[in-house]
């Protein structure tokens, strides 16, 4: 009796151990993901990239068969270089008062419009070429090469597998000692590996109906490259025992 009082007091005398909560789980997201789409009403002559091949920023993603709207533009710069010395011949004569500003008036408006019409065509040009806005990988392809694709339709989805969250949904009563900074383990699914991450962010509102929160992770420095965008895993949080 009297060495079962002595161990009880030792244990007491010890500092608290942490306390491990179930695993929760959780999925990995890619930091920018994007579906391409275009409104231009043109064949699809070129699609460089095929599904899970990389690629840099400002590599041409998707190109169009634009021949006839850069005819378009060109007819439209011409228009726009006439008009504009037209606007000059005018204003030359108003200096020397052998017009009237009605007319200058008038050749100053139609320089305008012809301008107006010229930059609408070099923005429709300029979407000819559908460019990477960042470095990735294509994950979804979903037009090809010839096709006239529909208005609006994505063409293909994109996303930089390089850079990766993790979302998470825990217990919102877990935000007592879950903070930014807060360290976890987690073990991608898909791979059987472990990395360490820590907590970057909290959502600005709890669910109150199922009184849980969403957190997003980022992984700590390290080799991540096996981890793909869409990968499940298993996160493990450590707390102070109370």
């Amino acid at each position: 009796m009297r060495l079962a009082t002595v161990l009880v007091l030792s244990l007491a005398g010890l500092p608290a151990l942490a306390q491990s909560d179930p695993p929760v789980r959780g999925v990995v997201r890619a930091v920018r993901d994007a579906s391409i789409a275009t409104d231009l009403n043109a064949r699809i002559v070129k699609l460089p990239f095929r599904e899970g091949e990389s690629f840099k920023a400002g590599d041409t993603l998707v190109a169009f068969d634009c021949d006839r709207t850069e005819a378009e533009f060109r007819a439209a710069e011409a228009e726009d270089t006439v008009n504009r010395i037209a606007l000059d011949n005018a204003q030359q004569l108003d200096r020397r008062h052998a017009i009237g500003r009605i007319e200058v008036q008038a050749s100053k408006a139609k320089w305008d419009k012809a301008h107006a019409a010229a930059d609408a065509l070099r923005f429709r040009v300029r979407d000819c070429r559908i460019v990477a806005p960042f470095s990735g990988r294509v994950a979804e392809l979903r037009a090809r090469e010839h096709e006239m694709p529909t208005a609006g339709q994505p063409l293909l989805r994109i996303v930089d597998a390089a850079s990766v969250e993790i979302d998470l949904i825990v217990p919102s009563a877990w935000l007592v000692w879950l903070k930014v900074a807060t360290p976890l383990q987690v073990k991608v699914d898909e791979t059987g590996r472990t990395y360490a991450a820590k907590v970057i962010r909290t959502a600005a509102a709890v669910d109150p109906v199922s009184q849980t929160i969403k957190i997003t992770a980022g992984f700590a420095p390290g080799d991540t490259s096996a981890v793909l965008p869409g990968m499940s895993l298993d996160a493990t949080f450590e707390r102070p025992g109370s």
